[in-house]
């Protein structure tokens, strides 16, 4: 990746050919745009906005086992879904070493003006706070919506029940985040953490037992921030259909339950109260909690309305929403410890509320 490379990709797209036989092109969609400007953050992957049109995101730890986003992508893409930007085409490059193809970049629209989602939904809950109702709570509806959409939309590649191996293995993934947890987390968050361990292992159990569940493609990184919004009137975008960094490319790009991703946006909405309650000094935690109820209760309402408009109620099991949530939050203290400290006050105070509440509702 040097200066210049982002416009040739964009200028190859237009073309549709590259002049390097040791490169393969997919073009959906392609404009003239001329212009680089870096992402200066830090990211997983380097990212080069060309001429204010495209962004070029250079993955920088590809693997020739294969990658999730050109197939869900494609999926996308056939099936008309159009909340993501719109994908502009992928590169491939022969490896050095293996001499097979391995994805190097993917270019998709870019969209000015847009903000994180640990951003607007956090201004969201200092909206709600504040007596603010309007559109406070608009967001949750709408990615219900949009999730339940993605879903339908992959399902179309093909829908195939898990076998017991497989939830065996998932609960086995399950059980190691949390012993991954409980050996890295230290201080007070640790000896509180280390009290639950045995009820947290226990809502892990109906992973194992799952066998049959409907699995499809799914996004694999679900959360708040992977979802971006327009200044007024808003539109939500999903980006980022990598699937989860911590995983191996070939894990990455295995068939999951909906309820994967359905579970990664209700703790995330949880997050964000934390996050707002972190960073605003006075806020009502009462009135922080509910926003949180309200939020994963219209989002979930939502998700589950569209899939019945389709006839496809079946892609969501239920019995999954709890324990997958409960892993996340396990996964959630790893990722502080490895790479954000600060962070495990949010799966420190999350957790214990989700067991209570996944306590009173049994």
């Amino acid at each position: 990746m040097t200066p210049g490379d982002a416009d040739a990709l964009v200028a190859a797209l237009v073309a549709g050919q590259t002049p390097n036989l040791d490169e393969v092109i997919t073009v959906w969609y392609a404009e003239p745009a001329t212009g680089e400007r870096a992402i200066t953050v830090d990211q997983t992957n380097r990212s080069v906005v060309v001429g204010d049109r495209a962004i070029v995101k250079w993955l920088l730890h590809t693997d020739v086992a294969g990658h999730p986003a050109p197939q869900r992508l494609q999926a996308l893409v056939d099936a008309g879904f159009t909340a993501m930007p719109r994908p502009w085409g992928l590169l491939h490059q022969r490896d050095t070493e293996t001499g097979a193809l391995k994805l190097s970049a993917i270019v998709t629209e870019y969209l000015p003006g847009t903000e994180d989602g640990w951003e607007w939904a956090v201004e969201d809950v200092r909206a709600h706070v504040r007596g603010e109702q309007s559109g406070a709570l608009s967001a949750p509806i709408e990615l219900g919506v949009i999730t339940a959409r993605m879903h339908l939309a992959f399902s179309r590649t093909g829908v195939e029940p898990a076998n017991a191996k497989t939830c065996a293995e998932w609960h086995r993934v399950a059980e190691g985040d949390l012993c991954n947890a409980l050996e890295l987390v230290d201080g007070a968050e640790g000896q509180r953490l280390r009290t639950l361990a045995r009820r947290i292992s226990q809502r892990l159990l109906p992973i194992a037992q799952c066998a049959g569940t409907p699995i499809i493609d799914v996004h694999g990184d679900l959360h708040i921030g992977q979802i971006l919004r327009t200044s007024k009137p808003y539109v939500y975008t999903v980006v980022d259909f990598d699937g989860n960094p911590l995983q191996s490319a070939l894990e990455r790009m295995q068939r999951q339950p909906a309820a994967r991703d359905v579970a990664g946006m209700l703790a995330s909405l949880d997050h964000v109260g934390r996050v707002a309650l972190y960073r605003t000094p006075g806020i009502d935690p009462v009135l922080v909690e509910g926003w949180i109820t309200a939020a994963q209760d219209l989002f979930l309402a939502n998700y589950r309305d569209e899939l019945a408009r389709a006839d496809c109620a079946h892609l969501l099991d239920e019995r999954l929403l709890g324990p997958f949530q409960v892993q996340q939050e396990c996964r959630e203290f790893g990722y502080s410890v490895r790479h954000l400290p600060h962070w495990r006050y949010v799966p420190d105070t999350a957790l214990p509320a989700l067991l209570d509440r996944l306590d009173n509702s049994a």
